[in-house]
């Protein structure tokens, strides 16, 4: 009797002993995506208000503002989870770690299928990043402001892999934008004079580039489709780590909601 007293009581204090562990555990996870996200959010909000923020490139094929706000996005929805998370796990209320198990799965769902349309649907999303392309070409040519973001986007990326338009200059037509124009060829004069401040041409000629962007694009992403792979695996193993401590706490939790206050 005396021997099984000890196992009962053993196994009740290694369970407490593992629920503790997966308590603190799981807010610590939580607190550095906390700081994460916090760092991300400055990070953007610093690139997007600040008149230094050239100090730092953005990553190819992405304009200084897209950047920014892709910053502020992720920043926000990842300091969200990781507040979320730490309340959820210090508290241990079965709504927050609920709450929080539920994002947790949606995101990854939202990572798995977004990986999988983009490795067996490469074609036509290149039909549609195409479509979408001309769409702003033409909105330019029309002066509409709404896809502002955007047109930069497209401008940096002609600046730096040296392209212009989707299949070339011809997508332009006649209003054809300084991105798209080569210092180091003079062929073409130019009679557009529409262009940013930082364009400066007074009397000289300048080369336009022959080639269209549709393949630097399609190129950057078979080089970089593994990468890209491999780091939303990574963030789907952390998010299962996520959701498993998460409902191994919430087998021991709350139903008393007025403890978040207190």
């Amino acid at each position: 009797m005396f021997l099984i007293f000890i196992y009962f009581v053993l196994t009740d204090m290694a369970s407490e002993c593992c629920l503790s562990l997966t308590k603190y555990f799981l807010f610590l996870f939580n607190l550095t995506f906390f700081f994460l996200g916090s760092l991300l959010l400055s990070m953007g909000l610093w690139i997007l208000l600040s008149e230094n923020a050239n100090l730092i490139p953005p990553p190819p094929y992405l304009s200084v503002a897209l950047f920014s706000y892709l910053l502020i996005v992720s920043g926000s929805v990842t300091m969200s989870l990781g507040f979320l998370g730490c309340l959820g796990s210090l508290k241990t209320v079965k709504c927050l770690l609920a709450t929080y198990f539920i994002l947790l799965t949606v995101l990854l769902a939202a990572q798995i299928v977004g990986a999988v349309l983009f490795y067996t649907q490469k074609t036509e999303l290149a039909g549609s990043l195409k479509d979408h392309t001309l769409q702003i070409i033409y909105s330019v040519k029309r002066n509409d402001s709404s896809l502002k973001s955007f047109e930069c986007t497209l401008d940096y990326i002609q600046k730096e892999t040296k392209c212009c338009g989707w299949g070339g200059k011809e997508d332009w037509g006649d209003s054809i934008p300084c991105s798209c124009y080569d210092k180091g060829n003079a062929t073409y004069e130019i009679k557009d004079q529409k262009c940013s401040t930082n364009c400066t041409f007074s009397n000289y000629t300048y080369g336009i580039y022959s080639q269209g962007c549709s393949e630097n694009i399609k190129k950057w992403l078979d080089e970089n489709l593994l990468i890209i792979l491999v780091i939303i695996l990574a963030i789907s193993v952390v998010e299962i780590c996520g959701m498993i401590l998460s409902m191994c706490q919430y087998k021991e939790g709350s139903v008393d909601y007025n403890t978040v206050l207190h």
